[in-house]
């Protein structure tokens, strides 16, 4: 197994839309959107900004070979006041590869493709509580808690919690 990593291109935006449905599907729990919502959309949002290859907003994706495994993505922030930071977003590696270290290197080499963009200096991040493999992985990449939303998602009467996480250039491990 030789896995790589890369910023997705034009030519991805079709894999890349296929496996942001699977992860929706198969880890609704896992997703603040849903795969009913967005798989009525004739084009999901980061399919654009992959085609357009905008720079300030992009997914890593991780191969095997030319299989697109895994997925994480970046958001910067548009506006005069925050444009210092970014969101990390949509995390996921298909199940038949986890445990094998593949979501750490996809996270750290999405870190270090946003960091690269001048004037980012913190990455910020939402994940579900429950959610145990993104939090560890997280916390292993430097990410520190500073806040916890009870109840932020509701779904068929159910609630979840979600973390929020920080990690400020400074303190990252591999830059």
């Amino acid at each position: 197994m030789n896995i790589t990593y890369q910023t997705l291109k034009p030519s991805h935006a079709k894999q890349y839309r296929q496996i942001r449905l699977e992860s929706l599907k198969n880890f609704p729990d896992n997703f603040g959107s849903s795969y009913e919502e967005e798989s009525m959309r004739d084009k999901l949002a980061f399919e654009t900004y992959i085609e357009q290859q905008t720079k300030d907003k992009f997914i890593v994706g991780a191969f095997d070979g030319e299989a697109l495994i895994g997925i994480c993505g970046f958001a910067g922030d548009n506006n005069k006041k925050s444009r210092h930071r970014g969101t990390i977003i949509q995390m996921y590696v298909k199940p038949a590869y986890s445990c094998k270290g593949i979501g750490l290197q996809l996270l750290q080499t999405t870190i270090d493709e946003a960091f690269k963009i001048p004037g980012i200096e913190q990455l910020v991040l939402g994940v579900i509580t429950s959610n145990d493999s993104a939090n560890k992985i997280y916390e292993k990449a430097g990410f520190k808690e500073f806040g916890l939303h009870k109840n932020y998602f509701k779904e068929h009467g159910r609630y979840f919690s979600q973390r929020f996480m920080i990690l400020y250039r400074e303190e990252t491990k591999n830059l």
